[in-house]
């Protein structure tokens, strides 16, 4: 009996010293130090309850009780604090103190029981049984000891019973239910140890060895200390998606609060028994991704399938709510068809304004066209240039707001075509000379003679630029000089132009400069509330410079002006040299000279516009060409004379009364005997508003020409639809 007890207590200490080295391998966390301190205790516990086994006498005997309680004085309220912080609880620190301090009390009581009988008051030790043992009177401290014991072990089952009922709605958890059990040996030892069932043996070192060896069995089956493990199911119960997991067959693995909320009938399944989709309404199906719907809900449905080693273990089925995002996605739906709605609107004024403003725009410019041409005086030609200087400031602000409105809707394009480089900056010059002379400004243009003077790229969208930033210096600069240079480098078949705007106004402050590409944005307003201007000049020019490819770099000291550089690659189409400009500027001033591309006189064509100014204008661009032209002034007018004769182009209107441009296009394709069947037409309009241009393809018109008419632009039309037989080219 004797080697039978021995041996007992020895695999005691070896399972404490086997769950000591089973938690040194586990994951570092406060609970696993908790749990290691456990081990080492029992350890040290069941050690010395050995050698109080093999002791011969009273002194041994007493050495081992001391280390006996090395150990054991500690190990339940160790126990204690690990169950209540694994099971969610905390315990106060006051208690924790409270406890940790009788336990040294006791171990002190024990250590000095010669000096005290608070814990012993008697000691001796019996050799005349089978088994040597102590006899130790039992002093006031065993019994408060006692309870404490008692009170620890209790408290430990009840927190693991709570802890269950709380994280799975009275559905056991196994690992929390099998913690609550373990807690249970000791206490049983207890039971034994008190009834004397074996005389002279200490059962309670063993059964807490015993409880100590579930707690590993626990913490390794279970993996208690595993981050992964835990990580998976604290995330995959507190998604806001139902998440149900099923094995290969179809068997219930697990499923989330939001799964069993979704689908009731889940709670009263097992682990691994048969998920019937009858109960599931039919969710499964060969899909990996679907719709379902339940009650007011609408769900989107994930199947991911689980592989273990390229073998299918399961399904993990994710149900997400999107009930919300369905209402939120028809409430975007019903604000993007009204903000369609809007910008149609938009459109449609934009493009009332652009023909009720640029109809009379193209009669003033028409017409002073005319007395530029034809007027001897140079008296009259000065009046006729400042007419044509403020129209085209007019005209200006009407292509901001329109570009504007292109750039919103991201069809803001380049077009590149061959360009005199020459003539834009004429172009310029004429333009800005007249300003800066009414202003008393100086203005320099200095240009590079080396630099190619034909080139291949979006001459009107450089001018655009170009014009907005002189304007901004000419608007800004009350006294000096305004100077536009261009230079440039060569580069194989390119030539990257560096041009730079200066000025010597009042500059902008640094806190401004954040300001100066928004649109609509003016600042110094106060200062500023006499210059005209719409704020959109600066906001469109960054936007061209950057389809263009070319970065804007401002430089400017407040109340000394300003500087605005960007570069541009161009390719050389010609490389003869620009020369000097400032000759051929001086000379353009001085002279304003038009000659015709082309003359047809055999060529007939009908002008259709309701406008009596601007069918004069019209004729008057298009005098020198002699081309025949017969103009109307509605729709009816226009399918009359198609009946009655052929001719070789029909510029048509857009915007006439009873009959518009494109319902005349219409009914001209209907008529029976129309003798301009072939006979290309083209759109004649002041709606330069965005997407206008491929409307009028889509209706069936061969080309687009907008007012004011550009007589260059015109005559490139015309020289690419007429007839080639009835055309003559000059030589410019």
């Amino acid at each position: 009996m004797y080697s039978v007890l021995a041996i007992y207590q020895s695999f005691m200490v070896l399972g404490c010293i086997f769950f000591v080295i089973i938690m040194m391998g586990q994951r570092e966390s406060n609970l696993s130090k908790l749990m290691l301190c456990i081990g080492f205790l029992g350890a040290i516990q069941n050690a010395g309850y050995l050698l109080e086994l093999v002791s011969q006498d009273l002194g041994e005997a007493m050495v081992a009780v001391r280390m006996e309680y090395l150990g054991g004085a500690f190990i339940t309220t160790f126990l204690f604090v690990f169950v209540a912080r694994y099971c969610g609880y905390n315990v106060p620190k006051q208690l924790e103190a409270l406890m940790f301090g009788l336990d040294g009390l006791v171990l002190l009581c024990i250590w000095g029981y010669k000096h005290t009988a608070l814990y012993y008051n008697s000691v001796s030790f019996v050799t005349d049984g089978e088994i040597p043992y102590l006899v130790l009177g039992r002093g006031p401290l065993y019994y408060i000891f006692l309870v404490q014991l008692i009170v620890q072990l209790v408290g430990c089952f009840l927190f693991t019973i709570q802890a269950n009922r709380r994280s799975q709605k009275g559905r056991m958890k196994l690992n929390v239910l099998t913690l609550g059990i373990c807690c249970i040996f000791p206490i049983v030892g207890i039971i034994f140890s008190l009834s004397r069932i074996i005389k002279g043996f200490d059962v309670v070192p063993g059964f807490e060895a015993l409880g100590i060896l579930g707690f590993g069995i626990v913490i390794v089956f279970y993996h208690v200390f595993d981050l992964s493990i835990s990580a998976h199911e604290e995330v995959i119960r507190s998604m806001d998606e139902a998440v149900l997991i099923l094995d290969a067959d179809g068997g219930f693995i697990e499923a989330n609060d939001k799964a069993e909320e979704l689908f009731h009938v889940l709670t009263c399944y097992k682990k691994g028994e048969k998920v019937s989709e009858e109960n599931l309404k039919d969710v499964f199906t060969d899909n990996n991704n679907f719709e379902y719907s339940n009650r007011d809900h609408s769900f989107e449905v994930h199947v991911n399938k689980i592989w273990n080693k390229r073998i299918l273990a399961g399904y993990a089925i994710v149900f997400m709510d999107v009930t919300e995002n369905k209402k939120q996605l028809q409430q975007m739906r019903i604000l993007k068809a009204n903000a369609e709605k809007a910008n149609r609107a938009k459109s449609e004024f934009l493009a009332r304004i652009s023909h009720e403003i640029r109809t009379p725009i193209n009669a003033v410019l028409g017409m002073n066209e005319m007395v530029l041409r034809e007027s001897k005086e140079p008296e009259i030609k000065k009046y006729s240039m400042d007419i044509k200087s403020s129209a085209q400031v007019l005209l200006g602000i009407i292509n901001d707001i329109l570009d504007f409105s292109k750039i919103e809707s991201g069809k803001l394009e380049i077009i590149p075509a061959e360009y005199e480089l020459n003539s834009m900056l004429n172009d310029l010059f004429n333009m800005f000379s007249l300003r800066t002379q009414e202003k008393g400004l100086k203005f320099d243009v200095i240009v590079d003679p080396k630099l190619p003077s034909k080139l291949y790229g979006d001459d009107i969208r450089i001018r655009q630029v170009l014009g907005n930033f002189l304007t901004n210096a000419v608007k800004y600069t009350e006294k000096g000089t305004v100077t536009l240079e261009l230079a440039g480098r060569t580069e194989g078949e390119n030539v990257v132009l560096h041009f730079t705007v200066k000025d010597t106004g009042i500059g902008i402050k640094q806190d401004n400069m954040s300001k100066l590409f928004l649109a609509f944005e003016r600042f110094d307003e106060a200062k500023n509330r006499n210059i005209e201007g719409t704020g959109l000049g600066m906001n469109i020019s960054a936007q061209l410079l950057k389809l263009m490819g070319a970065d804007l770099k401002v430089e400017s000291v407040y109340g000394k002006g300003s500087t605005f550089r960007f570069d541009l690659r161009q390719r050389i189409i010609d490389e003869e040299p620009i020369g000097s400009f400032q000759e051929r500027a001086r000379k353009a001033v001085r002279e304003h000279v038009y000659h015709a591309s082309f003359t047809a006189p055999e060529g007939e064509i009908l002008l259709v516009d309701d406008n009596r100014v601007n069918r004069k204008v019209f004729c008057g661009l298009l005098k020198q060409t002699m081309v025949k032209i017969k103009d109307v002034g509605s729709g009816k007018e226009c399918l009359d004379e198609v009946t009655k004769k052929h001719y070789d182009m029909i510029f048509l209107d857009h915007m006439m009364p009873e009959m518009d441009g494109i319902e005349t296009m219409s009914r001209m394709k209907q008529l029976q005997n129309n003798l301009c069947e072939d006979t290309p037409v083209i759109m004649l309009t002041a709606n330069a508003i965005v997407g206008a241009k491929e409307h009028y393809l889509a209706e069936g018109f061969e080309d687009f020409v907008a007012k004011p008419i550009v007589q260059e632009k015109l005559e490139k039309i015309m020289v690419h639809w007429m007839p080639p037989e009835k055309m003559h080219i000059n030589d410019m």
